[in-house]
């Protein structure tokens, strides 16, 4: 599964946690200017604990 966030959307907290093996979470530009960004940061962190991969870019 691929999930993204973005400057203006994203997928529930508890979803980027859920995130695992096989995974993928897309960080866009711009993502870090939400007034949330640390807590995805902190979700996006779990995830890749899991195994998920972590990628930052426009490019998907």
């Amino acid at each position: 599964m691929e999930r993204e966030i973005t400057r203006t959307t994203a997928p529930a907290l508890g979803d980027v946690r859920a995130l695992g093996r096989g995974d993928v979470l897309w960080l866009r530009p711009g993502w870090e200017s939400r007034q949330d960004w640390l807590r995805y940061l902190a979700a996006a962190a779990h995830a890749m604990g899991n195994g998920a991969r972590i990628r930052q870019g426009a490019d998907g």
